[in-house]
């Protein structure tokens, strides 16, 4: 009988939805990153008379009672979950996992930490990471992490059961994937890059990308989907060489690539010489591809995945950038990342089974992985998203960028005004629940104020009967006196006698 997984995605990779649909349902969850290891950690699962369904990223407690009763297990797949900005979605989940019977595991969560590590700005939200942390616990072996850093971070909050297995979008093609790196970049080569619009840098290497190489800029964030279906300026940045503004070449002249599926993403990437960027699944999707890419860490996140994996990088901040693609490819070592990929990939297969799951890279599942492979390649994948809005006047663009900009900040609206409401009801639930932990204390004080009253009745009852037979006692004793002090009748007439004879 075939088993049934639920899996935290935002979709499974046979979803298909155009760009307009998942720009308005948030298909991408913020960030095309979560593609990537969505559609690795669906094909892990999908072994022999297995299904795995997405949630759609629907989860809170109301769910688990569906859950339980429909599925077989559970897969947690999570990137940088640990983040203040995550810390609802957090708390619902932990709602979620506490309830549930079926097995269950989390494939990796990582923490968004500064390069130092220093979690000081997580500190307010520690209650909800150990909440979720136990709960987890309570139903598999151990916390899986993308990296050391956040494993310290977890054991600093008292857990031990913590494993580093890295992210589990690198499992996609099993065990024996390699990085093959050429010798040489040639110049007007194919290149592709990406950039984190937060902590925007790199503008001397996008600068020489786009006069040396053929250069695709890959976005992957719901802000520059919506600038390139809609027109709008969702960024601000002083350097003109990033590709930020509506007016830099890369959008003007069609030429950046957004993907909304992982796969043909992935294809994309195998059809460059190199990579690089400051994002990690953009580097990722490049390493799947066989593309060599070196990755430029900024933060925690990237940083943790880089090392664990051996994925060749700079750490922003600390290494000199260089000022030249060129420059950089010679970074581009993929020696440990070739040597140690099945290693790190044993020590997930490990976990899953520690937990009760298989994978469909285990013997035994060709047929499954054959399978999922030929349903990968006839499934019809939404095309890149380009720049809709080239052929348009100037005015037409802007009309239209205004119209999303209301609608943009009309969703902000609305989405803040139900995150008070939740606020306000987890406020007012937390209210209630101290409410009826009073009147539950309250009723078991009466209760055991009546117990003792009973009590103490019961006990002045006794003394009360003890009393009235003492009482009686001591009247008996009292009359036996009485009666044993009596002086006979014929001994007093004796005495009279006595005293009147002479």
């Amino acid at each position: 009988m075939s088993k049934r997984y639920l899996m935290r995605l935002g979709k499974t990779p046979f979803e298909i939805a155009d760009a307009f649909q998942t720009l308005d349902r948030n298909l991408l969850g913020t960030n095309s990153g979560n593609l990537i290891y969505g559609a690795a950690s669906h094909k892990l699962l999908s072994t022999q008379d297995t299904v795995v369904e997405a949630n759609h990223y629907r989860i809170n407690a109301g769910l688990a009672a569906e859950v339980n009763a429909e599925y077989d297990g559970f897969i947690l797949p999570l990137a940088n979950a640990f983040r203040p900005e995550f810390e609802d979605e957090l708390r619902r989940t932990a709602d979620f996992l506490e309830r549930l019977t079926i097995p269950f595991v989390m494939l990796s969560g990582g923490a968004q930490l500064p390069l130092d590590g220093d979690p000081s700005a997580l500190k307010a939200m520690e209650p909800t990471v150990k909440r979720f942390a136990r709960a987890v616990l309570n139903g598999s072996s151990a916390l899986t992490v993308r990296g050391e850093m956040t494993a310290d971070y977890l054991t600093s909050l008292g857990f031990e059961d913590v494993l580093v297995v890295g992210c589990p979008s690198l499992t996609l093609h099993g065990p024996g994937h390699r990085v093959e790196v050429p010798a040489a970049l040639d110049p007007g080569a194919p290149v592709g890059y990406s950039l984190e619009t937060k902590d925007p840098f790199g503008g001397e290497l996008i600068a020489d990308a786009e006069v040396s190489y053929d250069a695709t800029y890959l976005p992957q964030e719901h802000g520059t989907l919506e600038m390139m279906l809609w027109g709008t300026d969702p960024y601000t940045s002083a350097d003109p060489r990033l590709p930020l503004a509506r007016s830099h070449p890369q959008f003007t002249e069609d030429r950046a690539e957004l993907f909304i599926d992982a796969y043909p993403w992935i294809d994309r990437l195998a059809q460059m010489d190199f990579a690089f960027g400051a994002r990690a699944h953009g580097t990722i999707a490049a390493v799947l591809a066989g593309t060599p890419g070196v990755m430029l860490a900024h933060d925690s996140r990237t940083l943790e995945l880089a090392r664990h994996h051996g994925i060749p990088h700079l750490v922003h901040g600390r290494d000199p950038l260089p000022g030249s693609v060129q420059e950089l490819y010679a970074h581009a070592d993929y020696t440990e990342f070739n040597r140690g990929h099945a290693e790190r990939f044993e020590i997930l297969s490990g976990f899953l089974h520690e937990n009760g799951f298989t994978h469909i890279y285990e013997e035994g599942q060709e047929a499954a992985r054959s399978a999922y492979e030929q349903r990968i390649a006839a499934t019809a994948f939404s095309p890149a998203v380009r720049t809709t809005w080239t052929e348009e006047s100037a005015q037409e663009t802007q009309r239209l960028a205004v119209l999303q900009d209301r609608e943009t900040r009309r969703r902000k609206t609305h989405a803040a005004i139900r995150r008070e409401a939740r606020t306000r009801q987890k406020r007012i639930e937390e209210q209630l629940d101290q409410l009826v932990r009073r009147a539950e204390e309250a009723e078991q004080r009466l209760a055991e104020a009546e117990r003792r009253a009973t009590a103490a009745e019961q006990g002045l009852q006794s003394a009360q009967k003890l009393l009235r037979t003492l009482t009686r006692q001591v009247q008996e004793a009292d009359d036996r006196s009485q009666r044993a002090l009596r002086i006979p009748t014929r001994v007093k007439k004796a005495v009279t006698r006595s005293r009147a004879e002479p």
